[in-house]
């Protein structure tokens, strides 16, 4: 099958590696994946690599942070221009930007089946409210909303992340039957348990410190992540966070507030491979999820992760969290607040022995029902159902 995969985020950031890793392991199945993407600094001309099988083709986009993630018609006209020299048996639209949606759209009227992603609450009250800046929320919150929305029921098939936006799909008149939930997935070849001492020596951290680890891109959390860590230096001065991501202001006036400087280890962002050596090093991941409507509508893709290394998560009864943690033994549900998720941590940290135990059901956990293989195979078999839907 010629599968077309359109993303609207830079490449190597966010939901590129839901439809990378669904591509990658597709792939391997004999399918030929394209994937559409945004390039992170060209301005003009297109950019083709391949990874793993997958071909992936990078656009130039005339915009520049929160624009550069879907919103410029100049990157959307190339996509289009793109397509009318390839031909393809089915497209996969990741989210509904102007970037993804409208090329989408331009195949289905040539008969191409249109399957649509929803991987996270992007309007009405979820990830817009989280936006910093008023004006952001003021000029495109409608816009978001609408596009959002808008173009649901038009898809043969619709594939979504979590249970909150199945059931807003169908509110929006996409019938139950042609909806399938695939959560995030685990990269269990990249991401493996590895021996923590030695992770400790290349790092310089002492053999028997209590270390934390917290990776991530979107801030919507790290704020309870900081303060966690900031309580439980003041209890120990042998606790250490490890940080992998983007860097935030938030994090030095925090710990330096506090006098934590000397517990953290602030990485910034690394290459996607490296994060593991990093990440081994660790006792205990962090996961905070507060409760609110983007985390509710979410599935947090470094819990994939996390599990395949092994170690134990802390994490909040927040949505598709809150299944996961009571169905599986992989660490500890705690309430979002600073207090009751320090206790939880500090009861992790202090009782090595439950940290194993708990980290060896996380690896199982990811290799089996959260390998992104077994959710691409689930893929597969609901594009093959799609595919054969008589064509209106």
């Amino acid at each position: 099958m010629r599968i077309l995969m359109l993303n609207h985020n830079i490449i190597w950031r966010s939901t590129f590696y839901r439809c990378f890793h669904f591509g990658r392991y597709l792939a391997r199945r004999g399918h030929q994946v394209t994937l559409y993407t945004i390039h992170p600094q060209r301005r003009l001309g297109l950019e083709e690599i391949e990874k793993q099988g997958v071909r992936i083709v990078q656009f130039p986009d005339l915009l520049w942070g929160i624009g550069r993630t879907g919103w410029d018609w100049w990157d959307t006209a190339h996509r289009l221009r793109k397509l009318r020299s390839e031909s393809y048996d089915l497209v996969h639209a990741f989210d509904s930007r102007p970037v993804v949606i409208h090329p989408a759209l331009a195949l289905q009227r040539r008969g191409v089946p249109l399957v649509m992603d929803w991987a996270d609450w992007w309007g009405r009250g979820g990830v817009i409210d989280e936006r910093p800046n008023k004006l952001i929320k003021l000029f495109i919150g409608g816009l978001e909303t609408w596009y959002e929305e808008h173009f649901r029921t038009r898809a043969q098939g619709t594939t979504v992340i979590s249970d909150a936006l199945r059931e807003r799909a169908i509110r929006l008149g996409v019938k139950p039957e042609t909806i399938i939930k695939l959560t995030g997935g685990a990269d269990i070849e990249n991401f493996q348990p590895r021996d923590k001492q030695q992770a400790r020596r290349v790092l310089n951290l002492p053999a028997d410190a209590k270390v934390m680890g917290f990776m991530g891109f979107v801030h919507y959390d790290l704020e309870l992540a900081l303060r966690v860590f900031c309580r439980l230096y003041a209890r120990d001065k042998n606790v250490r966070l490890l940080l992998v991501g983007k860097p935030s202001p938030l994090t030095k006036r925090l710990v330096r507030a506090a006098g934590a400087e000397e517990g953290l280890r602030e990485f910034g962002i690394v290459p996607y491979e490296k994060i593991p050596e990093i990440m081994a090093a660790a006792d205990v991941f962090l996961l905070p999820f507060a409760r609110k409507q983007a985390n509710i509508g979410r599935w947090p893709n470094k819990v994939g992760d996390y599990m395949a290394m092994g170690r134990p998560i802390v994490t909040s009864p927040v949505g598709e969290m809150s299944g996961l943690f009571q169905a599986e033994p992989i660490g500890r549900l705690a309430e979002d607040n600073p207090e009751a998720f320090s206790e939880a941590v500090w009861d992790l940290l202090r009782n090595p022995a439950q940290c194993e135990t708990l980290g060896t059901t996380a690896r199982r956990v990811a290799e089996t029902k959260y390998s992104w293989e077994f959710l691409a195979t689930r893929l597969e078999g609901f594009y093959e159902t799609v595919v054969r839907q008589p064509r209106s």
